[in-house]
């Protein structure tokens, strides 16, 4: 979505926000963080960070709630922010308490510090407030009402959007499974004769000039029938998501990635049907082509798969950071191009 896309919903209460809020996020909060950074009466950043858990600090973490801060604190001088934890009071309170400190040392005011449970909401550091709370009904806000006019869409939860790539079962399953294993020793087979080779020699062969030439056209065929709006069977499919594993055919993909639906239905259709061993790179695929589109739901959803799938996958784990963080639809885009 451009800036000049964005509709006009106006806030005037704190009713508003509470039910603008799931439209920004594209699903319903639980257990998260909420930051929201208003700069000249227009939202400039927001993002979401799971509540810390204190008796298992994730450095994940911390380093997600840092570079959301660095990027509140990037968006200019006059940046205002909205803060809204979702949850207990344990841990919701400490959470906001700590992001409104740092946020303050960087000279940002936080206007609003709300907390949010069973339809109520508290404003913290408020001694007055009703100890019990106040009952609200999101969905009755004229800015939930304005949301929903202007084609905004709220799921129930962020597991609704998991659902939607959920790994294929039953036979579809079965067939993936034996065609990746064919894949797999196709190019086992090819590869094996450069075992007696170095790296270097290796990536200097015929061998694996032709399988990266074959890769490549593997990925444009595809392409081909997504854009037509056809998906790949299955054998293509699995040579594809095996192929992905090689770098250079991942950096080829990466730079083809683009905001189109068609992409979107291309990676989500992979990641769906991937062998588990193999998610991650059609996954980080998915990730920069929903940030491209400003889906940053979408985006928060496939690196997290993508994450989970390889935990030692430096790019993904890299992606996951700058997805918390808010990283904006321009930034991917000229980093996909470079």
């Amino acid at each position: 979505m451009n800036d000049t896309d964005r509709p006009v919903i106006r806030i005037s209460n704190p009713n508003d926000l509470l039910g603008l809020i799931p439209y920004i996020l594209g699903f319903e909060p639980a257990d998260s963080l909420i930051l929201i950074g208003v700069h000249h009466g227009s939202i400039a950043v927001s993002g979401r960070l799971d509540l810390p858990d204190a008796n298992a600090p994730d450095p994940l973490h911390d380093t997600a709630a840092a570079l959301l801060t660095r990027r509140l604190i990037e968006a200019g001088a006059g940046m205002r922010v909205l803060a809204v934890g979702y949850g207990t009071a344990e841990p919701v309170e400490p959470a906001i308490t700590t992001a409104v400190a740092q946020l303050e040392d960087a000279g940002i005011p936080t206007d609003v510090a709300l907390r949010v449970t069973d339809g109520r909401f508290w404003a913290l550091h408020e001694p007055t407030w009703p100890a019990d709370g106040v009952p609200f009904d999101p969905s009755a806000s004229a800015a939930a009402a304005s949301a929903v006019y202007a084609g905004l869409v709220a799921l129930p939860s962020r597991d609704s959007i998991a659902e939607s790539l959920a790994p294929v079962t039953g036979a579809a399953r079965d067939r993936m499974t034996e065609a990746t294993g064919a894949a797999c020793t196709m190019l086992l087979d090819i590869l094996g004769a450069t075992d007696d080779r170095t790296d270097d020699e290796v990536l200097d062969t015929p061998e694996w000039r032709n399988v990266l030439t074959a890769g490549r056209n593997c990925l444009a065929s595809a392409a081909e029938k997504y854009r037509n709006a056809t998906a790949v069977d299955d054998d293509h499919a699995a040579l594809l998501t095996v192929l992905l594993a090689l770098k250079p055919l991942r950096d080829n993909a990466i730079r083809a990635t683009t905001a189109d639906a068609w992409q979107i239905t291309m990676w989500s259709d992979l990641v769906r049907r991937a062998e588990p061993a193999f998610v991650t790179n059609p996954a980080v695929l998915l990730t920069l082509c929903a940030l491209q589109s400003g889906n940053g739901v979408l985006a928060n959803v496939a690196v997290d798969r993508a994450v989970r799938s390889n935990p030692d996958d430096r790019f993904a784990g890299l992606l996951a950071h700058a997805v918390v963080a808010g990283i904006d639809p321009q930034t991917v885009k000229a980093f996909v191009t470079k």
